[in-house]
């Protein structure tokens, strides 16, 4: 009776190691089994974080790939001092193992602000005085300050940064590092019209997948500085 419930002890354990390594061949890894060395399971679609780093500047991006050319998600960049918010976004080709990152950023300044330019406009004006009985025409000049240009601008910091990243797939973990640039723009007062001014600056992006589904990001309305001039025309 002993040996019978020993033997059939025994035959459970053999047929639990017998099914052991189909169990781990067809576990799943990050979409599929990793078929091949240089992990092409990784699918296209998941969430990814990322660290950029450059001069006086850090920040963070996180973003979703839902296609090859699709994606959505949020950034954050710290430049001397100041904090843009904004979006990001990133396309991954597995056939290249690269990963292209843009990102963009605003603080909202003064806003859509208006600035009219006066000019002196001088006529003539012609009086009549009369002395004695005597009526003469006397001429003088009039000075007046009129609208002759009509300034509208929108006043914020912006930044626009695109980086191309290599990925580097290693089970369970997929990197990607690149570099790429960031411009900051922002509108600089001197007299009457404001004019846009542009810094490029080097960016280095290190990142991770850190999961194989999408996430949701609620879109920023990201508004760049601009100057728009009109002429008004003079009656």
């Amino acid at each position: 009776m002993k040996s019978s419930k020993l033997a059939r002890i025994a035959l459970t354990l053999a047929g639990t190691a017998c099914c052991l390594p189909l169990l781990l061949t067809t576990a799943h890894a990050f979409g599929g089994a990793p078929a091949t060395n240089n992990g092409s399971y990784f699918p296209n679609e998941g969430t990814f974080s990322a660290v950029i780093t450059g001069e006086d500047l850090i920040g963070t991006i996180q973003f979703s790939t839902t296609t090859a050319t699709s994606s959505s998600g949020v950034s954050t960049i710290f430049n001397q001092g100041d904090t843009y918010l904004g979006n990001s976004s990133g396309v991954i080709d597995p056939s290249r193992n690269t990963m292209a990152v843009t990102f963009q950023g605003s603080i909202p300044g003064q806003g859509q602000q208006t600035i009219n330019v006066q000019t002196p406009v001088t006529t003539q004006v012609t009086t009549f005085v009369t002395t004695n009985g005597t009526t003469t025409p006397v001429q003088t000049e009039q000075t007046t300050f009129q609208n002759t240009r009509t300034i509208l601008y929108y006043d914020s910091l912006y930044c626009n940064g695109a980086a191309t990243c290599k990925t580097s797939n290693a089970f369970p973990n997929q990197k990607f590092q690149g570099n790429g640039q960031v411009e900051f723009q922002n509108l600089v007062f001197t007299g009457n019209t404001p004019f846009l001014d542009a810094v490029d600056k080097n960016i280095s992006v290190s990142g991770v997948r850190i999961s194989n589904t999408a996430s949701a990001y609620t879109t920023s309305a990201i508004t760049p500085p601009s100057v728009n001039e009109f002429s008004v025309l003079i009656q």
